[in-house]
């Protein structure tokens, strides 16, 4: 029998024996070759912590493996349930009006940025500002018009991926690494200067 147990707001301790993954069809060599039986058992956790816990399980998930001792399988689940981030409709992040388009890129590292800097020069004449959040770095950039982000999109994307997080929850919550110019100014700072 699975046990779930809440440990904080968003962490849930989640105790499943080897004898029931064996009965849904989970068997050791599973768990590293075949995902789609994985799958299958963490969605019925994520149920059934739903269901017992009355705990929404929307948004990104983090899962430790705490402990694989004797016969059972103990698993740390933190949801992150930052209702701001699970009410983000669009995927990719992108918001429109008349007066242009924005648009947020998640970066894993800064070279990903300087790099693409130093690849397109047109780069530096976008509005654009720089932040650190959670491992990541994202740059916020506003076009004048939706075809203006259409140009581009194919070298942001060799670089980076889109991001939901609008500049606005950055400014809040994310370090401000470059307010404003930070594209022309990453230029100057790490390219220019070679």
């Amino acid at each position: 029998m699975m046990r779930i147990e809440r440990l904080s707001d968003n962490q849930v301790k989640l105790s499943v024996t080897y004898d029931e993954l064996r009965k849904r069809g989970c068997l050791k060599k599973h768990i590293l070759e075949d995902s789609f039986v994985w799958h299958e058992i963490f969605d019925e956790m994520l149920d059934a912590i739903e269901e017992q816990l009355n705990m929404d399980t929307e948004g990104m998930i983090a899962i430790e493996v705490h402990s694989m001792a004797g016969d059972e399988l103990v698993l740390i689940l933190t949801i992150d349930q930052l209702d701001f981030f699970n009410k983000l409709d669009d995927v990719s992040g992108g918001k429109s009006d008349e007066y242009g388009f924005e648009q947020t890129i998640k970066f894993t590292d800064i070279e990903d940025v300087i790099g693409l800097v130093h690849d397109d020069k047109r780069i530096r004449s976008i509005q654009s500002s720089l932040f650190y959040f959670k491992g990541a770095y994202y740059a916020s950039f506003s076009f004048d018009f939706d075809s203006q982000f259409d140009a581009f999109e194919a070298i942001l994307m060799e670089y980076g991926m889109y991001s939901s997080l609008p500049e606005e929850m950055l400014k809040e919550y994310a370090l401000t690494i470059i307010p404003s110019d930070a594209m022309r100014k990453l230029y100057q700072y790490f390219v220019k200067q070679v």
